[in-house]
């Protein structure tokens, strides 16, 4: 490139120093790219700031919603009803017996509904027991505890009680009870059972239109308004020592009591739904044709 020379009228008298001051303060050189044309400059670098938290424009906090009920300020569940207890295998024949001909004797042509629960021993060690106590409650003043951690076999009058064709066995997650059942003792039948009972919690979805996983204690306090008590030193307890002791008797009849008003509830809330379809107005023919 050849070297530029200033214009005769610029270095008229003026000395070579302030020609070359004037053209610094004057004459801005752009450097030329290879078409010869400007460059253009590099933007300037940004001065270094602390990072900041910017949120997007169309960004939303979401609310967080609160929960329906207050849980804290929900009773616990409190059960005087008769607790029966029986461990030894002619006790369990007998008292399944007795609930059999209670059963058979109902003049109501429905179904007898008849809470189910199961209790075992679990060791984080060797994991779940062997099943040591069923819990029956057919109506919500009587509950029947039966010890089975003794028993080398089930009764035949527990099995007939089971699968009696007017008996209705319901439960929170019963299926899964079911299954731990026929596993510890192989005279059970877990598909039988499953084919006739009530899962609560997918009862109350198909009622309400939700589909929410449940547990007993949740489904408690959602229908119930109630609290159901889940003291870990009682639940996971040794329920193949015996005898159990008062607070183990408590809580496991508790727990089938609680799944009999649930039931009644549900029942209750079914029959309101089917009152209200039933009695809705039909539109005619002429109207709707006219309507459309």
């Amino acid at each position: 490139m050849s070297k530029r020379t200033l214009p005769l009228w610029l270095r008229a008298g003026k000395s070579d120093a302030d020609l070359k001051k004037n053209v610094e303060c004057a004459v801005v050189v752009e450097p030329l790219n290879e078409n010869n044309k400007p460059a253009v400059p590099a933007p300037a670098a940004p001065e270094e700031e602390p990072p900041k938290r910017r949120l997007r424009s169309n960004y939303q906090v979401e609310e967080s919603k609160q929960p329906d009920l207050r849980v804290e300020y929900l009773p616990f569940v409190s059960y005087t009803g008769a607790i029966e207890y029986y461990t030894t295998f002619q006790d369990v024949a007998f008292s399944c017996d007795q609930m059999m001909q209670w059963v058979e004797q109902q003049q109501e042509d429905r179904p007898i509904p008849i809470a189910f629960d199961l209790e075992w021993p679990f060791s984080f060690q060797t994991g779940p027991g062997r099943t040591a106590l069923m819990q029956l409650c057919a109506a919500p003043n009587r509950c029947l505890l039966l010890q089975l951690s003794c028993l080398q076999k089930l009764p035949a009058a527990l099995l007939q009680l089971l699968y009696h064709p007017r008996v209705l066995l319901h439960g929170v997650n019963v299926k899964n009870d079911f299954r731990k059942l026929a596993r510890d003792f192989p005279a059970v039948s877990a598909d039988l059972l499953i084919e006739r009972c009530v899962e609560l919690g997918q009862w109350y979805n198909r009622l309400h239109g939700t589909t929410g996983i449940w547990s007993l204690a949740r489904l408690v306090e959602q229908v119930l308004r109630q609290r159901v008590s889940k003291d870990k030193r009682v639940r996971m307890s040794k329920w193949n020592v015996l005898p159990l002791s008062d607070d183990q008797k408590l809580y496991a009849a508790i727990d089938v009591y609680v799944g009999q008003l649930l039931y009644m509830k549900l029942a209750e809330r079914q029959r309101q739904q089917e009152d209200a379809e039933n009695s809705a107005p039909e539109v005619s023919p002429e109207i709707e044709r006219k309507e459309n």
